[in-house]
């Protein structure tokens, strides 16, 4: 079977154990099938082969057919015996997650840069969420973006605007209208009175209440190998960015 350790290892994420993966997965391969030939092939012990066989049995992942002798069993469809397990496994793992954010959250430990990798499209969203998550001012300097990757951007930025946050827009409009046709760029700058800057290198970077930062990447001819570096809790840096955003466009700090 080939793959089978991934498959194994998928399984015991679901809460099988090896044995359990191993029978399991030899019947979905071979069908309507005697134990004998379930242990020959999964490699479990004949004596344990009946105790892993009711196991899955209890689980809804197999079945026995009826009136078989020898017994013969088969698999319950992947999709419906898996996806409760799936199910069950994001959900833990959810709450689990959002505990942990509480903790951390209400602990005393001084704050330091987290900084995550991220490439391709990971990166990309990685860039959506921090403006889908604002609480309070988006600054976004484009210096290129896939035109897709632009629009949804521009969506999260009205969205942010609707709430009455701040949004600070810079665009490359030489790099961006590539793609991105100049009559459109001209009224995202005018519906977020942004202005326009021409970088060295195609570097864009956005921040999400002036604490998380990411700085993106894109190759214009290759915008599928993006990359960027995503940082949590730039803290003062954050501070030191804004005040120079808002002496740079001759703004009230209080905005």
């Amino acid at each position: 079977m080939s793959g089978l350790g991934g498959l194994i290892s998928a399984l015991k994420k679901l809460g099988l154990t090896e044995y359990e993966a191993r029978v399991y997965i030899a019947v979905v391969e071979l069908g309507e099938v005697e134990a004998s030939e379930i242990a020959r092939r999964s490699g479990v012990p004949r004596t344990r082969i009946y105790d892993v066989l009711a196991k899955l049995e209890n689980s809804g992942l197999i079945q026995k057919i009826m009136g078989s002798r020898p017994a013969v069993y088969a698999a319950i469809p992947p999709k419906k015996a898996l996806e409760p397990l799936k199910n069950k496994l994001f959900e833990e793992v959810s709450q689990a997650l959002d505990k942990l954010k509480l903790m951390h959250a209400s602990s005393k430990t001084i704050s330091k840069y987290d900084v995550i990798m991220l490439r391709g499209l990971r990166a990309y969203e990685a860039g959506l969420d921090l403006i889908e998550n604002a609480k309070e001012d988006v600054l976004a300097r484009i210096a290129y973006l896939p035109s897709k990757i632009f629009e949804e951007l521009v969506e999260k930025l009205r969205n942010v605007k609707q709430k009455r946050r701040k949004v600070y827009l810079s665009l490359d409009v030489g790099l961006l209208r590539r793609e991105i046709s100049l009559e459109f760029l001209e009224e995202v700058l005018k519906e977020f009175n942004g202005d326009t800057f021409s970088p060295l290198m195609p570097f864009s970077f956005i921040t999400s209440d002036f604490q998380d930062l990411l700085l993106l990447y894109v190759p214009p001819d290759r915008p599928e190998k993006c990359y960027g570096f995503l940082v949590h809790g730039i803290g003062e840096a954050g501070r030191i960015v804004k005040e120079h955003l808002l002496k740079e466009r001759r703004l009230p700090s209080s905005q």
